[in-house]
């Protein structure tokens, strides 16, 4: 055993010739092709279960969803997180962490089921009650496949991610929960799917890094993780609470129905975010982990990518707020038509959403969670209290407050980040400006194009398509044709510092396209 904790994994200390940024840049890449495969498979079943389940049926989950998902950042973050940052890794610290996930897991699931009938008590819904029980499971599951995945994540191994995530969604949602849904279960044909979605990845994760499922405590390595991981834990606890607490609100004093409608809502806007952003953070938050101790580097990472990801979110913010009508027609169908009014006012929120997870990832690697957790605090604070005294004037008052929220949260974080990498605010304000040119262009065109095909009266299928092309090509031309002080400066960066080779065909055509923003075109 001795000779076992002294054997060190090093964060980039992997038996390949490939550089750090040829391995993130990879990592990038799997990410996001599982981003796109997962995103076309849950708008999939989206669609398709919309229109067998009803907003009670979601909103039941909804309710149980806030406790299993505090249960699940809670557990999670206080090891998984705390292996990727940390700089040496021992096996005694991977089995150690795997033995605490599995104890905390246990625990959860055990404190879930007593608290069940209290909390469908709450809420007024019985059937709340059967189904967290139901699903008290799945932190047994999460806990064995927490260090697996979190190891995957250290290690840049997203090609193994990405096949155990889109496998276990298309059989715990695409095949189980549609299957269920069509007999007539309602939720649960919902409860069953993330059970099979959760066991699932567990499995292949476990498979990927050939853990040897063992329990093993050591005091000074149980110290260190548990030292590490609580910051972690605090800070996403109240990540989570700010996230979910709408939700609470909502169904507790606006009932499920409305919880059912605030949900699908929050579900589309959340798109951007989770199939995009946060594909971005699961690859930053590691890669710099291992940068760690250079910050100027991360300083440099953190302000292109803000202008990157503030030109993404900005355009889509325009989008999703004109487009809200056919966007929620063609996905949920006609009987989701107050979601129209939800959508458009979360859509303010995108871009903030979105630069948030530059924060997050920067805030993790350099290990400030703890001066993170008291700003995530005020977030959730605000949004508990806000919501609950909003809710006298309905539910369209208390998306308002939860997007002022999240505007407040985020000037926040940033100042942090600013600060431990030393950047100044005009630096930052000056990478929003192409975002700012790029999506008023779009934003216009796409309004106008909106009026023109409904007062058309077309079908919302070839309505939106419209729309989106409309919108798409006056991206293009805004960016291609922006003047001198508006124009993106990321592209010369990328072309110089980021290795697309490494991508084959894709990345290819990604350097084209980067060398057609910057106008130098002589090499393509």
């Amino acid at each position: 055993m001795a000779h076992e904790t002294k054997q060190i994994r090093k964060n980039g200390n992997r038996k390949r010739e490939t550089s750090l940024s040829e391995r993130t840049l990879s990592g990038l890449g799997w990410s996001y092709l599982s981003t796109f495969v997962k995103a076309f498979l849950s708008l999939l079943v989206l669609v398709i279960l919309a229109r067998l389940l009803t907003p009670v049926d979601f909103g039941l989950l909804a309710i149980a969803w806030i406790f299993i998902m505090l249960g699940n950042r809670f557990g999670q973050a206080f090891v998984g997180p705390a292996i990727i940052q940390r700089a040496e890794l021992t096996d005694a610290h991977i089995q150690v962490g795997f033995t605490l996930s599995v104890m905390i897991g246990i625990v959860i699931a055990a404190m879930i089921w007593l608290l069940a009938p209290f909390i469908g008590d709450f809420f007024r819904e019985s059937t709340a009650t059967q189904v967290l029980q139901a699903l008290s499971i799945i932190f047994v599951i999460s806990g064995i496949g927490s260090v697996p995945a979190h190891l995957l994540r250290r290690d840049l191994r997203f090609k193994e991610l990405m096949v155990a995530d889109v496998l276990a969604y298309s059989i715990g949602y695409g095949l189980t929960a549609i299957v269920l849904a069509v007999q007539g279960y309602g939720v649960w044909s919902l409860v069953w799917g993330e059970i099979m979605h959760r066991a699932i990845h567990a499995a292949m994760t476990v498979r990927y890094t050939r853990m040897r499922l063992y329990p093993r405590w050591a005091l000074r390595e149980a110290t260190d993780l548990l030292s590490r991981g609580a910051g972690f834990s605090l800070a996403r606890s109240f990540e989570f609470i700010a996230r979910q607490g709408g939700y609470f609100v909502v169904g507790r004093w606006l009932g499920a129905g409305a919880l059912g409608y605030f949900t699908r809502a929050d579900k589309l806007i959340l798109l951007p975010r989770n199939y995009v952003g946060q594909s971005l953070f699961h690859v930053l938050f590691p890669a710099m982990a291992q940068r760690q101790q250079g910050p100027e580097r991360l300083a440099t990472i953190y302000l292109h990518g803000s202008e990157v990801l503030s030109l993404v979110a900005l355009p889509v913010s325009a989008m999703l707020f004109v487009c809200a009508p056919e966007i929620v027609s063609v996905i949920l169908g006609g009987q989701w038509g107050p979601v129209v009014i939800l959508l458009q006012i979360l859509a303010v929120a995108v871009l903030f959403q979105m630069c948030d997870i530059l924060n997050f990832a920067v805030i993790g690697a350099l290990g400030a969670v703890y001066r993170q957790s008291w700003r995530q605090g005020i977030h959730a604070v605000l949004v508990v209290g806000g919501a609950w005294y909003a809710s006298r004037w309905g539910l369209e008052a208390v998306v308002i407050v939860i997007v002022g929220a999240q505007v407040l949260a985020y000037l926040l974080l940033t100042q942090l980040t600013v600060s431990l990498l030393a950047v100044r605010w005009r630096h930052l304000l000056r990478c929003c400006l192409p975002a700012l040119w790029a999506g008023a262009w779009a934003a216009a065109a796409l309004w106008l194009t909106a009026g023109q095909v409904r007062a058309m009266e077309l079908p919302a299928v070839p309505a939106l398509a419209l729309e989106l092309l409309a919108w798409f090509a006056a991206l293009l031309a805004a960016l291609y044709y922006a003047p001198s002080y508006v124009r993106p400066v990321s592209v010369k960066w990328a072309l110089t510092n980021i290795p697309f080779e490494v991508l084959g065909a894709p990345g290819r055509y990604m350097r084209k396209g980067c060398k057609w923003l910057s106008r130098d075109r002589s090499d393509c």
